[in-house]
């Protein structure tokens, strides 16, 4: 089975979910946190707290199976009551190992968090799409699956058993993948761009061409016969989700291909020119750096500078 459309750009972004532990707490208690330098994702397993996102207005009640994602370097508090004065997180986890750590004051809520990894210099494929803020309801139609995975991931997180830290990493991958299915879902909330373009299950044949063999010299009948619409509809549905045409989206889809193989290393610019499609080394170099800013070497260059700090 090939992938899809969407799988495609998760692929191409290396998105690598990470569960980095949780805790229990009770009683009366607030712990602010500083802004995070990943997309973030937090689920409450049990109990309920409050959630206050720096400007993001009043405090939000999170309840059992909600989970929340932050795609912003965003400040927030976690509390049992928003009037509580927060304790800084450094200072409540000095020396908290990874796993699920007790607060003290009892475990009337069980809280589990985690980031997303994505290549250097390619995150922003995804990130520049996704609101500051994403919550999925315990009680929405996602509920159930999710809270299966939730159960599963606190299970594994608060033991030692063979393959525990492998079983996490699955499982919120699997979270991660259901906080972007569930914010896809309201696809007639998107703003033009990738995601709504990717929610849109009528281009879904053509772009899972475009993905497929981004180096071929599609021409817009083809992709509009793959849609099962005329060229005219086509063309106009497709601007009107993404912001853009579809030989438009091909060439930039091709850009940001490029972008991945050069931070993976191994080839040089010439063959990666040739492998996303550009004739020549020359128009490569140019769409480039008309996109980023950079040219492709001064790209590589600063990708491996910052993989190495």
């Amino acid at each position: 089975m090939s992938d899809d459309p969407f799988s495609s750009v998760l692929a191409m972004v290396n998105a690598q979910a990470v569960c980095a532990g949780g805790f229990t707490v009770g009683g009366d208690w607030a712990v602010a946190f500083p802004p995070p330098d990943q997309l973030k994702f937090m689920v409450i397993v049990r109990g309920c707290c409050w959630l206050e996102v720096e400007g993001q207005g009043a405090p939000l009640r999170m309840g059992e199976g909600d989970v929340l994602m932050l795609s912003a370097p965003l400040a927030f508090v976690l509390s049992s009551d928003p009037t509580i004065f927060p304790r800084p997180a450094w200072e409540v986890f000095a020396g908290a190992t990874s796993g699920i750590f007790a607060l003290g004051g009892g475990d009337e809520m069980l809280f589990l968090g985690g980031h997303v990894d994505m290549a250097a210099g390619c995150g922003g494929l995804l990130l520049d799409c996704l609101p500051d803020v994403i919550r999925v309801n315990g009680g929405s139609d996602k509920a159930p699956y999710l809270k299966s995975l939730i159960a599963q991931l606190a299970e594994e997180c608060g033991t030692n058993r063979e393959g525990a830290g492998f079983a996490c990493t699955a499982l919120a991958q699997l979270i991660f993948l259901q906080i972007l299915r569930a914010h896809l879902a309201h696809e007639g909330e998107l703003t033009p761009g990738l995601l709504r373009v990717l929610a849109d299950r009528r281009l879904s044949p053509a772009l899972r061409l475009m993905h497929g063999e981004p180096a071929r010299n599609w021409h817009l009948p083809e992709l509009a016969r793959a849609a099962a619409m005329s060229r005219t509809a086509f063309a106009t549905h497709f601007k009107t989700l993404a912001g853009m045409g579809p030989l438009t989206y091909l060439a930039q889809w091709r850009l940001h291909l490029a972008q991945r193989r050069l931070v993976a290393g191994g080839m040089t610019i010439g063959q990666i020119a040739q492998e996303v499609g550009f004739s020549s080394d020359a128009a490569f170099s140019n769409a480039f750096k008309r996109m980023t800013g950079n040219s492709p070497s001064q790209f590589r260059l600063k990708s491996q500078q910052t993989a190495a700090e």
